[in-house]
Parts: structure tokens; sequence; C-alpha cells
């Protein structure tokens, strides 16, 4: 019979999940209403929080509230974003072609960025197995991975390869995207090998996920995702205390790379006619290859935001170039929110990788959730937008939330 800390533990899990599944929805036909199918996602996910609530009050068992001066910043941080994106798309109007509907971008951030920060304050962490969140998490993540996979051996993903090298991993998924899928298994089978008590299947699970991660990194072609599992590498190697080997063999590392890569890459052209790592050989040794610069038009991008930033510092503009986002989450915050706003972004995001790195040197259960924060932080730097980044915030929740039980418990 369901007591109500099993209810609880119930609907923790469904939330959880349920984000960690958010890029599934590339995977629905493109003919999807995506908006709609969106925001009843996210009313199951509220009405769970709404319920998580509801239990833990009852039982005068109110909240955590934050106490130290970051919390309060995050906290500042959403909710001024929350003001700007209201006035870009329900006053001024700003067209852009990422979510058309102004009310179903509002509502979808709100959703993503401040409705999970109060809500995993009712949480029961101590109900939850981070081993097992870490697992469930690698199988959504390897499902969706194996599938895209599959298009790619049996050829029916051939029709979304696009120009130099980029390839979509189907109909919904852009190269990015789906490059960052790889780089996300990748993460989170590492993370899960390397636990203590971790038994032969487990080892065996993580092994394939490793393998079909790395796979969709190459096969991606694309290069911010492959940066973003570079730089997680460098902090797992940081976080278990191979400090001097990242100093000594990062440069090692890089010339190997260089060094490799045509040869790599003529392999694949001649052998496979896989264009994978066509993009990232033009970026690098054939620049007049490129349809385009090597940025893909970002310099530009980053030009244009700073100057919207020098013509209004102190409130800001706005968050989108002529219905463009900015490609980094730095520039928006200060483009849309002004110097305070973006000195309040800096701030957050440095605080928030030393606590994410303590609590992986302390405890390996929670390098998983350090990584992840890493891994979308450095994915926030090249592409997209905060404001439809929802696994970006989960991370950087995580690694508050959980620290703050951590410090708690003992």
């Amino acid at each position: 019979m369901l007591n109500k800390e099993r209810i609880i533990n119930l609907l923790q899990w469904f939330i959880l999940l349920a984000m960690f599944a958010y890029d599934g929805f590339t995977y629905l036909p493109e003919e999807s209403n995506f908006a709609l199918l969106k925001s009843v996602y996210y009313v199951f996910i509220f009405t769970a929080f709404v319920l998580i609530a509801c239990l833990q009050m009852r039982e005068a068992k109110l909240p955590v509230h934050p106490t130290n001066l970051i919390s309060y910043g995050i906290q500042i941080f959403v909710w001024l974003y929350f003001v700007r994106l209201f006035y870009d798309f329900m006053i001024a109007g700003v067209e852009q072609e990422i979510v058309t509907n102004p009310f179903a971008a509002v509502f979808l951030y709100v959703n993503a960025a401040i409705v999970p920060f109060y809500g995993f304050q009712f949480f029961r962490w101590d109900l939850i197995n981070l081993r097992k969140l870490n697992t469930v998490a690698l199988l959504i993540f390897l499902t969706m991975g194996t599938i895209s996979m599959s298009y790619i051996l049996s050829g029916k993903a051939l029709e979304y390869i696009g120009s130099d090298g980029r390839f979509m991993g189907n109909a919904s998924m852009d190269t990015i995207g789906f490059g960052h899928l790889g780089t996300t298994i990748t993460l989170l089978a590492i993370s899960l090998f390397y636990q203590k008590g971790i038994n032969i299947l487990h080892k065996l699970l993580s092994l394939w996920a490793i393998v079909t991660g790395l796979f969709i990194s190459v096969a991606a072609g694309s290069r911010g995702a492959l940066v973003a599992l570079i730089i997680c590498f460098i902090a797992y190697l940081y976080i278990n205390g191979h400090k001097m080997k990242v100093l000594i063999g990062l440069p090692i590392l890089a010339v190997l790379l260089l060094a490799l890569l045509p040869i790599l890459n003529d392999f694949l052209l001649n052998t496979m006619d896989n264009h994978a790592l066509e993009r990232l050989y033009n970026s690098i040794y054939a620049l007049e290859n490129m349809d385009n610069d090597v940025t893909s038009g970002r310099d530009i991008l980053y030009d244009k935001a700073w100057h919207n930033f020098i013509n209004s510092p102190l409130i800001g503009s706005t968050l989108f170039i002529e219905g463009e986002y900015v490609h980094n989450s730095v520039l928006e915050s200060f483009m849309g929110m002004g110097i305070f706003g973006g000195l309040l972004f800096i701030i957050m995001v440095i605080y928030s990788l030393v606590v994410a790195f303590h609590m992986a040197e302390q405890e390996k259960q929670y390098l998983f959730c350090t990584l992840l924060f890493v891994q979308y932080l450095s994915y926030s730097l090249f592409s997209r937008t905060l404001s439809m980044l929802p696994l970006f915030w989960m991370s950087l929740y995580l690694v508050h939330t959980l620290n703050t039980y951590r410090t708690q418990k003992t």
C-alpha cells in the first residue's frame, strides 16, 4: 500500500526522469505540435511538484529556504531574465524562429528555469538513490542514442546530412543537439563506470554507452559538442586528482589530435564515405572549403551583442539579435540584462563550478551532476539560448540542492 513517503518518492522519480528525457521531443515527427506537447509535459511536471509540496507541508515539513547569497543571486537572475523575456515577447513583440508563439516561449522558460528551483526545495533527497538516478538517466539517453545510431547505420538518416559534414540525427534534431546527446551519454557512462560497488552488468552497460556516445559525438560533426566532451574529460581528470596529468597530457593530446585529424578524415571519407570529421578538418586545415566562415557567423552575432550592450549597459536591450539568439550565455546576459545581470551570471557560474567540483571530489556519487553542469554550461557558451536549455537549469539546481542536502546530512 502506498504511504505518503512512497507517493513523494514516486513523484520525485517521475519529475527527474521526465526532465532528463526532455530531448526525447526531438524524436517526434516534424508535423507534431511541439508547443502543445511541451506544454502538456510541463503541466504534468508542475502538478507533480505541487503535490510534493502539499504532502510535505501537510506533514509540517517546510522547504529548506536558501540562506546563502548565491541562492538569492540565482533567484534574482532567473526573475530578471523572466522580466526581460516577457518584455521582449509579450510587449516589444520580438520575433524569432525557435518558438513562434510568444506566450509558449515565456511559459516554457518559467517551467524550465523557475519552477524547478522552488520545487526541488521540497524534495526528499534521502529517498533518492543517486546511483540509480545516474543509471536510469543513462538508459534514457542511451535509448535515444541507440535509435539515432540505428538510423545512421541503416542509412535512414543520410537525407539529413547537411553541408560541411554537419549531420542531422533525425528530421527534428539538429547537428548540435545530436552531438551533445552523444556527449551526455559518454559522461553519464563514465560517471557510473568508476563508482564503487558497480557490478559487471553496470560496467558492460557503461562500456556500451561510452562506445555509443563517442560514435554519436563524432558522427554529428558538431565542434561544440566535441569541445564540451573534451572540457568535461579534463574536468573528470581534475576531479579525480590527476591534475599533473592534465597539465602534461593536454598539450600532448592536442598535438596528437591535430596530427591525426587529416588521417582520420581521409580514412572516413575514402572507406566509409563518412563526412563526420570533414567540418572539423576544414575548420583547421582548409578554411577555403567552408561554405561560410569557421565561426558559422557567431563572430558577427558576438560583435552585434557587444555593441547592443555598450548602447544600453545599465538595463540591457534584448535577448535576441534580429530574431537570432547570441549563441553565448554570458553575452546574452550582458546584452539582455545589462552589466548587473551579466556580472550576476558570471558570479553564479563560477560559484556553481566551485561547489560542483568540491562535491564530486568529496563523493563520486555526485560526479554525474557535476559533469552534466560543466557540459551544459559549455553548451550555453557556444549554442542555444538560456530560455531554451532546460537541462542547463536542471543541472545547476541539482548541484546546489544536492550540495545543501549533503551539507545538512553531515
